[in-house]
């Protein structure tokens, strides 16, 4: 079945929904990095992404912003979990108007990732929409918010949630039930038991690829519905659109926030 291409208000709608009816749903992204895990020993040789720009970003091991990664290559044991992981996830998002270096088109590399181990999401979205989309939808993201249990994964998950109590908390009621600090794949394991441990309704992530493999297990395991923010997490931070000249460069921020 072809997957239905949701804009930024059906994301949310999607998200509420499964909120309001207590249902499990995941959100997660598959960006360069993380096509680049899942192309692994597949649809790239060793020497093809271990010489490329993503493995020396991944080698710095920075544990937070656009050049976080939260992994070293090789790794196929991440490239496995991702793969069981993405097969359970409800919408997925990937990169559908920006050239990456190696590909002649936009998510030219993740639809062949996707198309060699058959993933088929119900959804799937403009991955970059993440970036603005508690801008352009305003109003339909404090409904996600709004009076519900809130769980933070990343790695600077405590000053989200310092951000989110001193700016929308008297607005929304919300409460932020646990924070669950990641910063490489090898937390994957605390971080479930820790994960597991917290009452919470939502889950917000910025992870890399290990959002990717989490929030599916959120979702499937323990029954709650988890959304792999990305970038976005920041703008919980600064009330500001991350990267927002790069975005006008290469998309238009317009247009990004229409979509």
């Amino acid at each position: 079945m072809k997957p239905e291409i949701l804009n930024s208000a059906g994301l949310l709608n999607q998200l509420v929904t499964a909120l309001a009816k207590k249902t499990p749903f995941s959100v997660v992204s598959v960006g360069v990095t993380e096509s680049f895990v899942l192309a692994q020993y597949t649809i790239l040789k060793e020497d093809e992404f271990m010489g490329h720009k993503e493995a020396y970003v991944a080698a710095q091991g920075l544990k937070r912003g656009f050049d976080h990664r939260g992994i070293r290559f090789p790794n196929t044991e991440a490239r496995n979990m991702a793969v069981s992981a993405l097969a359970n996830a409800n919408a997925v998002g990937y990169n559908m108007t920006i050239k990456d270096i190696t590909s002649s088109y936009p998510g030219e590399l993740t639809e062949k990732v996707f198309s060699y181990y058959n993933i088929n999401p119900r959804y799937i979205f403009e991955a970059n929409i993440r970036r603005v989309i508690m801008f352009s939808q305003p109003a339909k993201f404090k409904e996600l918010l709004a009076g519900k249990k809130i769980l933070l994964v990343c790695s600077y998950a405590d000053e989200v949630k310092a951000a989110m109590e001193k700016n929308l908390k008297r607005e929304l009621r919300f409460e932020v039930t646990g924070t669950v600090t990641i910063e490489e794949f090898e937390d994957i394991p605390r971080v479930k038991e820790e994960i597991t441990a917290v009452d919470f309704d939502l889950c917000l992530l910025a992870a890399g690829i290990n959002a990717v493999i989490l929030a599916p297990y959120i979702a499937v395991h323990l029954g709650k519905v988890a959304f792999d923010l990305g970038q976005a997490m920041e703008s919980l931070i600064t009330g500001k659109i991350e990267m927002a000249g790069y975005l006008d460069r290469y998309i238009g921020l317009d247009k990004l926030m229409n979509m």
